[in-house]
Parts: structure tokens; sequence; C-alpha cells
């Protein structure tokens, strides 16, 4: 004890002794909403007037505001403050620099000079002099606003006199838009911006730009956050060709399993025909339980060429036909049921041959054992469909498709499953002849009411095998072990009926042009007919799986898989009972390429009939596609390719080509740069269709503020 006293005691006092943070006690003035409480390492009064000087880790705290700085001046009578050196005030969770506050206490007003806030999550504003005249409501004069870190920012608005509410909004007049220090828009005389914390309503950056087609348009937006689960969007579009018009779109979140959106546009045209064009699009799904859903798609143009002037890709400016479906499906653990309403404008012919399903009932009953005799199993197909046209062949029609299966195991080597099944369908029309419409020389079916029901019986037996083996790679190319299997199948079907003459044909399958030898999948229901066929595939994969590191899971992919089947047709009167030889082709040999094709050929001297591939790959920070389609029938050969590179950090191209072979023409080609930086993007893109237009795109995007852009297009005519 003797040794450790004096430690003890000199410990102490060094305790004792030791500086506080703040060593004078805290000062209290009062406020006209609440004290206002004044730490500082040492505060003095001056005079008899109150005066207050408080010096050295100053820090005033009024409600949610916070003033630090090294010296501050108090009158404690009128509350008025003046802080300097190193001066910060914490309004609320923003933070204000500045050389000098000068802050009333009891009133929370105050003046900042040369000041700085920053409000979250990115938004930086300063101001030669910035008045607070409320909770985080300052008078800005002389200001810059962005949402840059970087100082001289790479992009800012300056403005003469602003308005800021740091939780809301900023509105200011005599603006300039500059890019680094070059003032890119000298003069505008209005700006404003959301500081969007969260979603704020308000007028976001206007869209500019020239058309050749559509001339000189503006597009002005405003957004209107409804509520925490709504918005809308509702835009003035303005064509100096063609006249004004608007466009908008709603979106919506009624609860965890339903929500949707509406969208449309419309323009009236009266500097052109004087016409009203538009298109409505509607979605809505909505999961009513675990196995009861509905969704409606609804697709709404005003004419079959509005998609070709307005659109934007070329997948829309092609557009077919305008589909609309509204559908409830129950999923059941055998059973599955699909009520829907299916109708659509076709956008190619001037006629209104469109054959409307209002309604379409499907049940299918999957695969499964026979109630009371488990080694047989059954399936079921149904549907009830009423077709609805203006021009051509209309009806109602009800079909009944169920089949049973014996599957008889050899073993394990083969699996051989013979199935017998019957079809009845019911027509209430009967086709009695052909016309041709009277415009458009379009050949429809002309009918009679007349009941008769189709009755088909269906023999067959399906024979399947498969064979695996394993190899063992030891980490060649990544690879731990490859199985391949060899997977033969062959299917005989012979089906047999009655009433199968003078059928409307509603439905036509994909193989209407050779029927005798296409495969039963492709024909549609009223397409089936006398049948008598041999359909063999044959099928090899290579499933591979990498080598696992310590505590890490191997992955498992399919590396490759070839698929080649025909078609035999039976029936001795076949002239060519060869079907088209049909092949699927995947490679993906890692996770940089892959390659998906198909190919079908005619055995008789056709050659290939269609040809479509897919391939895509991916090195570092480049991207490339490229595809190709070809259907001899229908008169198709086309090539798409696109590519991605990202050059730097900071930039980005790209470009895609749309390429028609058999006219020699590019229908469409899009080329872009992508500039960014932390608070800003810059995209350039050029697109040139042939024999329509041609259009330069030129948009910025402003981190937190929005986009603003100019579309340019000049002649494409060749």
């Amino acid at each position: 004890m003797t040794r450790i006293g004096p430690w003890l005691v000199l410990s102490l006092a060094c305790l004792v002794m030791a500086p506080s943070t703040f060593a004078e006690p805290p000062v209290t003035v009062r406020g006209e909403e609440g004290d206002v409480n004044i730490l500082a390492d040492r505060i003095e009064q001056v005079g008899q007037d109150g005066l207050l000087v408080a010096t050295g880790n100053v820090e005033i705290t009024r409600g949610t505001s916070r003033l630090t700085a090294d010296r501050v001046e108090i009158d404690r009578q009128t509350g008025e403050a003046v802080a300097q050196g190193k001066v910060v005030f914490h309004d609320g969770p923003d933070r204000l620099l500045g050389d000098r506050i000068d802050y009333n206490l009891k009133t929370g007003t105050g003046v900042v000079y040369n000041g700085s806030a920053f409000s979250a999550p990115y938004y930086r504003l300063s101001g030669e002099r910035m008045e607070r005249v409320g909770e985080g409501v300052y008078n800005v004069r002389r200001g810059v606003f962005t949402t840059c870190e970087a100082d001289p920012p790479p992009w800012s608005f300056k403005v003469g006199r602003a308005t800021a509410d740091l939780d809301d909004y900023i509105v200011g007049r005599d603006a300039s838009f500059w890019v680094g220090k070059v003032p890119l828009i000298p003069w505008v005389p209005f700006f404003a911006a959301a500081l969007r914390r969260e979603r704020q309503s308000g007028f976001l950056l206007p869209t500019l730009g020239a058309s050749s087609r559509k001339g000189f348009f503006a597009k002005i937006p405003y957004y209107w956050a409804i509520s925490d689960s709504q918005d809308f969007t509702i835009s003035l579009d303005t064509f100096s060709k063609r006249g004004v018009g608007g466009s908008g779109e709603y979106r919506y979140i009624l609860s965890e399993n339903q929500q949707g959106m509406a969208q449309g546009f419309f323009v009236s045209e009266t500097l052109r025909d004087d016409d009203d064009r538009g298109n409505f699009v509607f979605k809505h799904s909505w999961q009513m339980s675990p196995r009861l859903s509905f969704k409606t798609d609804i697709n709404l143009v005003s004419d079959d060429r509005f998609f070709r002037t307005y659109g934007d890709r070329l997948q829309e400016r092609s557009l077919q036909r305008a589909e609309s479906d509204v559908f409830v499906t129950w999923r059941g653990e055998s059973w599955n049921l699909v009520a829907n309403a299916l109708w659509y404008q076709d956008l190619t012919v001037q006629r209104p041959v469109e054959l409307q399903r209002l309604p379409e009932i499907r049940l299918q009953g999957i695969r499964q054992p026979l109630p009371g005799v488990e080694w047989l199993l059954y399936e079921t197909e149904a549907s009830f469909v009423n077709f609805v046209r203006d021009v051509g062949s209309d009806g109602r029609r009800v079909d009944l498709h169920p089949r049973l299966f014996l599957p008889l195991s050899a073993g394990g080597f083969f699996t051989l499953t013979p199935f017998v099944g019957g079809r009845a369908t019911y027509y209430d029309t009967r086709v009695v002849g052909r016309r041709l419409t009277r415009a458009g020389s379009l050949d429809v079916e002309i009918t009679e009411d007349a009941s008769r029901v189709r009755a088909l019986g269906e023999l067959g037996a399906d024979l399947e095998a498969r064979a695996a083996r394993v190899y063992t790679l030891g980490g060649v190319a990544g690879i731990d072990r490859l199985q391949h299997l060899v997977e033969p199948r062959v299917n005989i079907t012979e089906i047999r009926g009655v009433n199968q003459k003078g059928l409307p044909q509603y439905d036509p399958g994909g193989g209407t042009v050779s029927a005798p030898s296409a495969p039963l999948a492709d024909l549609g229901i009223d397409e089936i007919g006398k049948v008598s066929r041999l359909t063999y595939s044959l099928t090899n994969r290579l499933n591979s799986m990498t080598v696992a590191g310590e505590g890490q899971e191997a992955v498992r992919w399919e590396l490759l898989r070839l698929l080649l089947s025909q078609t035999y047709n039976l029936l001795p009167a076949a002239d060519e009972p060869f079907g088209d030889l049909r092949g699927d082709l995947i490679v993906q040999p890692n996770r940089y390429f892959r390659f998906r094709g198909d190919a079908s050929y005619n055995v008789y001297g056709q050659g290939f009939q269609t040809v479509n591939s897919d391939i895509s790959a991916s090195v570092r920070d480049v991207t490339a596609t490229v595809s190709t389609r070809f259907n001899d029938r229908a008169a198709i050969e086309f090539v798409k390719g696109a590519v991605q590179a990202k050059v730097s950090p900071y930039l980005e191209v790209r470009g895609a080509t749309n390429w028609d072979v058999r006219s020699g023409t590019v229908v469409e080609s899009r080329f872009g740069v992508d500039i960014h930086c932390q608070c800003a993007s810059i995209s350039l893109e050029y697109i040139d269709r042939a024999r329509n237009e041609d259009e330069f795109r030129f948009s910025v995007n402003l981190l937190g503020v929005g986009q603003v852009g100019t579309r340019t297009g000049v002649s494409g005519t060749r």
C-alpha cells in the first residue's frame, strides 16, 4: 500500500485537474419556441446589456437546429448571435457551412454568408447570401445548385435569386446551366427542381428536338407523387408538322399481390390530316390466392399505321397486331383451368378479318394415375371457344380430348408406353365454299349454320430409352466431371375419324404447308384428320460440373444439347412421306459464350426451310450478340447484330443493326455513346431507318434532377 498510495493520489489529482470539453457551465436563453442552450470552453458577459461572448468549441442548440463555431457573440435580450470561425449549422438532417452566420436564437431566422448547404442524399446548394426564413427554408442570392461532389462541379445551375426548401424543392429565377466552367445554357428565366429524399411532385426537365416526319417537337412532363403506392406522369407533346397532344402513365400497387399500370398517348394532327391518333395500354396483375390469378393486358391503337409513325424501336414499328387479353387462371395439383377473352387489331389488312376469342375456356389435366388403377395413367384436354369475326367464318367450338397410357418398363433399359384416346369436337357451322373480299382480295370461308361433331379415335405408342456415362476430367478447362446422355425416342400415332369434311379452319397450326408429313404437335385442332405417322428423335446432352473449392458448391450446367427429329408419313398415298429433318443445338462451354440454333431441312431437294440462330459472347467489358432468322416459305431472311463495350469507367459505346438480307436493306441501325460520372451522364445516339427517317438524339441525365435532351431527325429517303 505504501508504494501504490502516491501513484493513486497523483492519478486522482490529474483527473480532477483535467479540462472538460466544455469548461463553462451551459447558459440558457429563453426563446419563442423553447429554450436555447449554449455550451463553450469559455463564456464571458461583456457590459451590463447582456452581451455574451462564447469562445472555443461553441455549440448552440435550439430544437432540431445546432450551431457550432470557434467564436459566437450573443445578445441575450434580442437573441441575435454572430458566429465566426469554422462555422457549421445543422438544420435538422441538413448541414450548412459559411464564413459567418448571423442567427437569432429566439426566432430561428438568420443569414449564412458565402454558405454551402448539404442535403441528403446528394444535393448541394451554395450562395453568396442564404437567409433562413423557416425550418429548412432559405432565400438564396447568387446561388449554385448541383448534386456533384467535385469542385468545381461537372454541372451546376446558377440562379440570381432562389427559394430552397431543403426537404422539398428549389425554385429560382435568372438561371443558367453550366458544364464545368462553361455556360452551356447562358440564361433561362425560371428554374425548379425537387430535392427528392422521397418522391416529390413537380415538373421534370423537358425534351426538345426535331424530326423530318413530325417536325420540331417539345415534351414537357409533370410528375405527380399521389401516394406511397401511386404515381402519375403527364406530358404535353407538341409537333410542328403534326399538331398538339399529350401522354401519360399511371402506376399503382394496391397490395402485395395486386399492381398495374395505365399508359396512353394522344395527338390531334390538325396540321396534317386533322386526324386524332393515339394508343392506350392497360396492365393489371392480381394473385387472388396461391392457386387463383387474374391478369389483363389491353393494347388499343387508333389506326394501323400509328406505330410506324410514333414508334421508337424496330420491334414496335413493325408490329403486325395490337393484341389484348384478359384471363383468369386456376392451377391445381393435377388440373389447370384458364378462362380468357382474346381480341386483337390486325395492322396489316384493311378489312376486319380478325378472329376474336370471346371467350376461350381451357381445362387441362396433367398425366396422372387413374383412381383405383395406379398402373394406368390418364390425361385430358378440353376447351370451349366462341369465335367472333366481322368478315369470314365465326362460330362456336367445343373440344374434348382424353387419353389413357400404360407405361411398361423393360428392366430400366427402355420404356414402352402404348396409349389410346379419343377426340370429340363440336362445331355449330359448316364450310360450304370460299370467296374473295371486295377490298384486299382476301380469301375467306363461306359458312352456314349446321351443328355437327367430328369424332376421332387415336391409337399409338411411345418408346423411350436413356443411356448415360460419366467422364472424369480432373479440372481440364475448370470441369471436374462430364456426363453424356443419349436419349432416343420413337412415337407412332394412328388417328381415324368421321365428319371431317367442311370444317372451319379457326386456328391452323404451323404445319399447314406440309401437313401430311408435319409433326402432330404443329397442327391446329381443326387440321387434324386421318393420321398415320412415325416420329423419331435422338437427343444428346453433355452436363458439366466444375471443380469445387474447399467450402464451395460445384456449379452444374448443360454444356451441349443436340436434338434431331423427323416425321415419316405411313399413309400409302403420301408422295413425299419424309417430313423435314429438324435440329436444335445449344452450346454453352462457359459463362462467356452461348450458342442456340434450330433448323429444318427438306430431304426432297428444297434444302433448308428454316434456320435460326442466336450467338452471344462476353469478354471482359465487351458483349456482342448476333441473331439470324431464315424462313424460305415465308420469304424471311434477317440478320441482327449488337455490341456494347465499356471503354473506360466513364465511357461506354454501343451499336446495333438489323439487316434484311433478301432486299439488301439495312432496316434500322443504332449507334450510341454513353458518358457518365458520379453525378451526370450524357447519351448520344444516332438512328438510321431505311426509307423512313434518321434521328440524332442527345440527352443529359443529371443525378437527382432528371433528364434534359434533344432529338434531331433528317430525311432518310433514298
